[in-house]
């Protein structure tokens, strides 16, 4: 006698039509941003196309090329901290993954590796070290950024290089830099267990977990520069071959050049509004770019041609790998390792 179904509880029903209105909610998300981040670069391609017979395209080409080796330098990281727990070809693609998600989510760099690390946590990782890794992950890709603009501060503000030497805009950011350096170094030294010793308010529990988790992520990442990897140069690819895009596109569009020193720092000053929760950086990164160029002394015209040039080849290069390195991934889903477990004596 066939024994009858039991009924589906309703509020199990409405459990997982709330699941499905969330992953619908979430597609739908990532389809505009998607289709911001393309109106952005098709915008950016329509304004440099006016210019093109001013302009010299091999260095557009070249640009590209710079750009797609500082997506590689990105994924070569993410490969060295990550690989472990992945198979080569895998991380390298969720490394892309993770660069394009980077641009498309506000505020991405945090949250898109949150979301690749969750990948991760599903092949074996354990969470504690997917967190660590994710921090020291954060602080190696951002470490190139923070030294430049700190020793190139100084320099210029000391008016050893030819460029801006406003303290301000050259003293005062290679302060901020520096100390930020200095305070990330010295939190291993900080001990969290000093929190833990005050009174257990909801505030100081708190206080105590993230600086504990800081601690992990930093010591994890000063053992991997310790181990001086041929990976780490990854990290200095992808600052500076991305900085050379926008090199490329004055070279291609401006008919004046500002100083190498004036660009980079320019560069570092104004990139550093893509942390802003806003996708794809719209608007500030441009923005806060052509102003500091400008106010350096750069044209308006060739400026602005110049730095949309290198947002339209910065943005659209790493949103096209990773588009493709996210539709392998899908297809390859099912092709997962997890690491041995390590066998005791």
């Amino acid at each position: 006698m066939p024994v009858p179904a039991k009924p589906e509880s309703p509020l199990l029903g409405s459990a997982r039509l709330g699941r499905q209105a969330r992953r619908r909610l979430l597609a739908m998300t990532l389809v505009a941003l998607v289709a911001s981040a393309a109106l952005a670069s098709v915008s950016g391609a329509a304004q440099i196309g006016a210019r093109l017979t001013n302009g010299r395209p091999a260095w557009l080409i070249l640009a590209a090329g710079f750009e797609l080796v500082a997506t590689l330098g990105f994924a070569v990281t993410f490969q060295l901290i990550f690989g472990e727990w992945l198979p080569r070809h895998t991380s390298l693609r969720l490394g892309m993954t993770v660069a394009a998600a980077t641009l498309l989510i506000p505020a991405g760099g945090l949250l898109a590796i949150g979301a690749g690390t969750k990948a991760l946590r599903r092949r074996g990782m354990p969470a504690a070290k997917t967190r660590a890794c994710a921090i020291a992950f954060l602080l190696i890709t951002n470490a190139p950024n923070a030294i430049v603009l700190g020793l190139l501060g100084l320099a210029l503000g000391a008016g050893l290089l030819d460029g801006p030497h406003a303290p301000a805009l050259t003293i005062l950011p290679a302060a901020i830099a520096l100390c930020a350096i200095g305070l990330t170094l010295l939190l291993p030294l900080v001990s969290h267990q000093r929190l833990a010793q005050t009174p257990r308010t909801t505030t100081r529990r708190a206080a105590s977990m993230v600086a504990a988790q800081l601690e992990l992520g930093v010591i994890e990442a000063v053992a991997l520069v310790r181990g001086r990897s041929w990976k780490l140069l990854g990290a200095f690819a992808y600052y500076a071959f991305d900085n050379a895009v926008l090199w490329a596109a004055f070279k291609a569009f401006g008919h004046t050049e500002p100083p190498i020193a004036t660009l980079v720092i320019a560069y570092l000053i104004g990139s550093a509004a893509g942390s802003l929760p806003v996708p794809v950086g719209l608007g500030v990164v441009e923005g806060g770019m052509i102003g500091l160029l400008v106010l350096f002394g750069s044209p308006v015209i060739c400026t602005g041609i110049a730095v949309l040039a290198y947002r339209a080849v910065s943005t659209g290069m790493p949103l096209a790998l990773g588009g493709v390195a996210f539709l392998t991934l899908r297809r390859s889903a099912g092709d997962t390792r997890h690491p041995k477990p390590a066998t005791t004596q």
